[in-house]
């Protein structure tokens, strides 16, 4: 997340939102929590084409609101969408190797951890890791 996120941040994810869904390779969500009817953060499915396609797989959630589960299930939503309903053979998560949070979250969705590698990131190379749940698993 771009941090100030701007009304422009905003306006700029809701386009890319509807584009991705037009054309049927992304799906984009908020993610609310109803006892307050407020949103909390956003969960993503794009499916990315390839020798396979696959899922590539991204939520985030507001401070105030972590550390409740609403990470977990949203990525666990997410996941079931691209195994089950789309019937892709993987879904992938890239996460900051600092952050140990946003991997417990993966971990706790069946993720594992598969690899490292360098991103273009804010203008410069970024290592990241690259976690990884197969159709395959339970």
């Amino acid at each position: 997340m771009p941090s100030p996120y701007t009304l422009e941040d905003a306006h700029a994810w809701i386009a890319l939102a509807a584009v991705e869904r037009a054309r049927g390779t992304g799906l984009h969500l908020v993610v609310v929590r109803e006892a307050e009817d407020r949103v909390v953060g956003s969960a993503a499915l794009r499916v990315r084409g390839g020798p396979e396609p696959y899922g590539d797989a991204g939520y985030y959630v507001a401070p105030d609101a972590r550390r409740g589960g609403v990470a977990a299930r949203a990525l666990e939503l997410i996941t079931h969408l691209g195994l089950e309903e789309l019937s892709l053979p993987y879904v992938e998560v890239v996460i900051s190797p600092d952050n140990a949070p946003s991997a417990g979250v993966a971990r706790r969705a069946g993720y594992a951890e598969r690899r490292r590698e360098l991103r273009e990131f804010k203008g410069a190379l970024t290592e990241f890791a690259v976690w990884r749940r197969d159709a395959t698993q339970p």
